[in-house]
């Protein structure tokens, strides 16, 4: 696929940041996440009559822009550059914003969308190297397909931002693209309620430890899509009277750890699973609270033969119930030092040294196919990670509604000796759709 790039420059903030906003400090919860960058892409396909001579390019990529600047104000932090490991410098350096020029059709690269080609539409590629100072906290690009389709990438550092702070940024970005009066006013209360450990030692990181699972490997993706009905099905499979009613990512994650299983043939295994704090305290935090919400839970199976889907998803919702308000409570304000390192512990005792991992991350209800920039919402939204190439990574799992909001496309990405077994699985394959078009799974709410 060729892409050419257009043109490349920073967009500011349309007003500048008041002095005493200039420095951002990170929060506790912001100090223990990686310093790497996430991607996720958004896919629009082309409007009717649509082209993509110069001036619908430089128009649709101005009104980009402007709205871009305007968001900026309100999501300053993200027009700064990272300085040191507790804090950005909100300076107006503003956002890479590059536009690129891609031969084809959109819609014949999303019938069997090419994993390692996704890489091509980010600003940088992506890696769990940790970014050195002065880098940029988010950067974007713009690809123009020749029939007139967009993928806008976004690649964000997640030392300063979650997948629900990057969703809602996206909403008001789009917002002010429409031409709105509404706007979403991000909430800045991380600072002081989970304050920072300026001494904290790098041991002492939530997903220090984890990071030995971390092995190079060759790792292949798939996605996997899952429908109303299929959840349905499985939610009946799994209930029981320890859960009577699982939730979609419950049912999800059990099954999709189920399989891993299966595939490995015994030994000891590890579900992490991304918890987001905001819905966790009473009343539940503001989605709109920027920075980052995550603790991690832990579920392992010592057990090789265990694999009783009801076990599993009960497993699944008794490690998640740890994260409770007292648990996220016992982190803020003045308890926050001695509070957090409780916390570290209770979960480093939940997680064996040995095992295989398998990590979840939901984005499930982040309302993601709600984006709109004045031409629809996107046909399909998507990460990306390295594909079918020696990387550091570990076996892991995305998952994100589908465009119809009812069923769940899930990424896995798992070391290559598993693959087979894994999608060889029947199981899996009477309730899961394998690698299938985003432009099948869109199309009834396209054309409704």
């Amino acid at each position: 696929m060729e892409i050419e790039i257009i043109s490349k420059e920073n967009i500011k903030p349309s007003s500048q940041t008041p002095h005493h906003l200039k420095k951002y400090k990170l929060s506790l919860l912001d100090q223990i996440i990686p310093p790497v960058y996430y991607p996720v892409l958004l896919y629009f396909p082309a409007e009717p009559n649509s082209t993509t001579d110069v001036e619908f390019i430089s128009h649709r990529t101005q009104l980009l822009k402007q709205s871009l600047s305007s968001c900026l104000t309100r999501f300053y932090p993200f027009a700064g550059i990272i300085t040191d490991s507790l804090s950005v410098d909100c300076n107006d350096e503003g956002v890479p914003f590059v536009v690129a020029k891609v031969k084809g059709c959109l819609s014949n690269f999303l019938e069997h969308p090419d994993l390692r080609l996704i890489q091509t539409f980010l600003p940088c590629a992506f890696s769990w190297d940790e970014k050195a100072q002065g880098s940029n906290v988010v950067m974007i690009q713009v690809n123009v397909f020749d029939c007139g389709g967009l993928v806008i990438a976004i690649n964000v550092s997640h030392n300063v931002a979650d997948g629900i702070t990057l969703c809602t940024f996206l909403k008001d970005w789009g917002l002010m693209a429409q031409g709105s009066s509404q706007e979403i006013c991000p909430n800045y209360m991380a600072q002081s309620l989970f304050p920072q450990i300026s001494s904290l030692p790098g041991e002492k990181h939530l997903f220090s430890d984890i990071k030995h699972f971390l092995k190079i490997a060759k790792y292949v993706p798939r996605r996997y899509a899952f429908d109303a009905l299929a959840i349905s099905k499985l939610k009946a499979k799994s209930a029981s009277s320890a859960v009577e009613s699982p939730t979609r990512v419950e049912v999800i994650s059990a099954f999709i750890w189920k399989c891993f299983m299966v595939a490995r043939s015994g030994g000891a295994s590890l579900l992490t699973h991304a918890v987001n704090l905001r819905r966790k305290t009473a009343p539940p935090l503001s989605e709109n609270c920027f920075g980052n919400f995550l603790w991690i839970a832990a579920a392992q199976n010592s057990n090789e033969d265990e694999t009783d889907l009801r076990i599993l998803v009960s497993k699944v919702r008794e490690s998640i119930g740890q994260i409770d308000d007292d648990f996220v409570k016992n982190m803020q304000c003045e308890k926050g030092g001695p509070g957090y390192y409780e916390n570290l512990e209770k979960t480093s005792k939940r997680i064996p040294k040995e095992a295989e991992i398998l990590s979840f991350s939901s984005w499930c209800k982040f309302g993601i196919y709600d984006i709109d920039f004045g031409w629809g919402r996107p046909i399909w939204a998507s990460n990306c990670v390295p594909a079918y190439s020696e990387s550091l990574l570990f076996n892991s799992v995305t998952l994100m509604d589908t465009r119809s909001g009812d069923g769940i496309e899930a990424l896995v990405i798992l070391d290559e000796k598993y693959v087979a077994a894994f999608e060889n699985n029947e199981e899996l394959q009477t309730f899961a759709s394998i690698d299938p078009s985003p432009m099948t799974l869109g199309k009834q709410v396209l054309h409704s």
